[in-house]
Order: structure tokens, then C-alpha cells, then sequence
């Protein structure tokens, strides 16, 4: 468990809980140690001042909103120097890390592609079984196994697609379309299937 650098306190193993200050004494946490200057109104060449803390000079501005701030708001944050009210909207709007936006269009694209080849599959054996008339028996058998091999493979397709568009939705990132679609085509593909089979075996039975 980490603790803070300036007064010794515990932190919280989770830096996102955490935030970007330490909540004892609210000195930055990803920033190297400062000593804070007061300028009493002065500004940079700029002419900007903190939007926070008027008698601070602006080191900069927010990558964020775009306001001036200075050494004491400034903080690092997801590899961007930011304000300290920006920190606490990211937090309390619960924004995805760069990473979890990436795997949520992973996870969509996935689904997506899971989907397209498990109908291709689908379509393929279809195909096949319509020229099963016209061929040899040694093709045919031939084709027997192929048709034995797409089949589970164009379910297994179709359920890992389900799969993916269903995480991805569960995670309500930046790519909900996406994943919307993904699902739509693999539980649409599944969902036929297993329907297909179930008049199939009451037939039989």
C-alpha cells in the first residue's frame, strides 16, 4: 500500500480512488515536489494568472479546459498535466483510462468480426449442401466432413461473438454502436441456429 510522500499518510492501493491529491494533505501525487510560488498579481509573458488562486503566476494551462493554472492546481493525470477540477469531473464522471477505451473497441470490433465469419460459415455450408446433389461420392463424403467442421465452428464463432458485444456493453464505453451491431449479428446468428436445431430434433423425435 503507498504512502504519501509529503505527510507519511496511508494511500488507498487504488490510485483511481486515490484521485489526483492525497485527501489528508492534498499535495499532488504524480508530480515532483514544487516549492509553490506567490506572485502577489504578478503575470507570466502571457499576462495569465491562475484561474483558481489569483496571486499565483500561470505556469501553463489545463490540457483539459484549457484554463491558466499554477504549480499548486497543476497535476498529472493519465499522462496529461490538468486542474485539479478537471481531476475530480474525470473521477466523478467515471471516465475510462486510455487502456479500457482500447479494449472496449477491441472488445467491439470482435464481436463484429466474430459474427461476420460465423454467418460466412453459415452461408458456406448452405452452399455446399445445395451441390451435394451434383458430386461424386468420394467428394461428397469429402464434403460431409467439411460441413461436420464449419458447423460447430460457425457456432463457436457466433458464441464468441456474443461474448465480446456483451462485455463491451456491460462496460458502457466510447463504442457502444459498435457493440451493439457485434451483438446484434452474433446473437442473431446463434439464436437461428439453435432454433434450427430445436425444430430439427422434435422432427427427429
Amino acid at each position: 500500500m503507498p504512502r504519501c510522500r509529503y505527510c507519511r499518510e496511508w494511500l488507498p492501493a487504488d490510485h483511481e480512488r486515490a484521485g489526483a491529491r492525497c485527501p489528508y494533505c492534498r499535495e499532488p501525487l504524480y508530480e515532483a515536489p514544487r516549492h509553490v510560488r506567490h506572485y502577489d498579481g504578478a503575470t507570466t509573458e502571457s499576462g495569465g494568472v491562475c484561474a483558481v488562486h489569483a496571486a499565483n503566476v500561470a505556469i501553463g494551462t489545463c490540457q483539459r479546459c484549457g484554463n491558466y493554472l499554477c504549480d499548486v492546481c497543476r497535476t498529472r493525470w493519465r499522462g496529461r498535466a490538468i486542474c485539479i477540477a478537471c481531476v475530480s469531473r474525470a473521477l466523478e464522471d467515471r471516465e475510462a483510462a486510455p487502456h479500457e477505451t482500447r479494449a472496449h473497441l477491441r472488445q467491439g470490433i470482435l464481436a463484429v468480426v466474430f459474427g461476420v465469419l460465423a454467418w460466412t460459415f453459415t452461408i458456406l455450408i448452405f452452399l455446399l449442401a445445395l451441390l451435394a446433389g451434383e458430386m461424386s461420392e468420394g467428394v461428397l463424403i469429402a464434403l460431409v466432413f467439411l460441413m461436420l467442421f464449419l458447423f460447430p465452428g460457425s457456432l463457436l464463432l457466433g458464441a464468441l461473438g456474443v461474448g465480446h458485444g456483451a462485455a463491451a456493453i456491460r462496460a458502457r464505453g466510447n463504442h457502444m454502436i459498435l457493440a451493439t451491431i457485434g451483438l446484434l449479428i452474433s446473437g442473431l446468428h446463434v439464436g437461428i441456429l439453435i432454433g434450427l436445431l430445436t425444430i430439427q430434433v422434435f422432427r427427429d423425435g
